[in-house]
């Protein structure tokens, strides 16, 4: 069953209008190697904030080189990130660094979810399964009514209900909830002194430093190289056409 998210977001939102809530995730990537995460996600009836940084033993800069002698550098993201998701305002603002600290902004959009009729037990939570194909992956979730909510960690919003384990196709991207409690914490402060930027001058920025840094890096080696340099952040997750 195909369903539109903006069909039903009134209802957990009225749920849990007076609830603020914050959940501690297990999160893995699995890009260049296996990477772990300290995440944690805290929403309230409108807004939600997912932040996740790297455990240190993972922030290491690594090097390959394939058989054609093209090598690849990648420099892990060691800041911690932040997702911010504003269900009035439809925006999200992912707090990002590069050099400088910027406030990525965007238009929020939901994943068009599938809900499934399969129930099983995850974590003692009984859930319920959907899936997706969102931002170039695969997804299958599992969610709990028990927890109405539109918030999920990273940008997997706009289900019914808490999402307690979520994994794309290719086995790259994990989620698991590991602790739910309530919370008297504010909910996802924005500093408002950091600069805003669009989402895709953001992106622009990133090419630009990485072609800069390709060049410094030939410079004071073999000019013939070919080099590909890889700066770890949010859209390792992300496919990008």
């Amino acid at each position: 069953m195909k369903l539109n998210s903006f069909i039903f977001l009134l209802f957990p939102i009225l749920v849990l209008s007076q609830n603020n809530y914050q959940v501690k995730y297990k999160m893995t990537t699995l890009f260049d190697g296996l990477k772990n995460y300290d995440a944690k996600l805290t929403f309230s009836e409108q807004k939600s904030c997912f932040e996740y940084k790297l455990f240190d033993n993972d922030t290491t800069t690594t090097e390959r080189e394939d058989e054609n002698g093209h090598k690849t550098i990648n420099f892990p993201n060691k800041n911690q990130q932040t997702i911010f998701s504003n269900f009035k305002d439809k925006k999200i603002t992912e707090l990002k660094s590069l050099k400088s600290a910027y406030l990525v902004e965007d238009t929020l959009s939901y994943p068009q979810w599938n809900i499934t009729d399969k129930i099983k037990n995850v974590n003692n939570y009984q859930c319920q399964k959907a899936t997706t194909f969102f931002k170039g992956r695969e997804y299958e979730v599992w969610y709990a009514i028990e927890y109405p909510t539109i918030f999920g960690p990273w940008k997997l919003n706009g289900l019914p209900g808490l999402i307690i384990l979520a994994q794309d196709k290719k086995s790259e991207v994990f989620f698991e909830a590991i602790e739910i409690q309530k919370t008297d914490e504010n909910t996802c402060q924005i500093d408002n002194s950091i600069k805003k930027i669009s989402k895709n001058d953001f992106d622009v920025l990133i090419k630009n430093r990485q072609k800069d840094l390709e060049e410094r890096l030939k410079s004071i080696g073999d000019r013939n190289l070919k080099l590909d340099v890889k700066f770890g952040k949010a859209v390792d997750i992300e496919i990008l056409e």
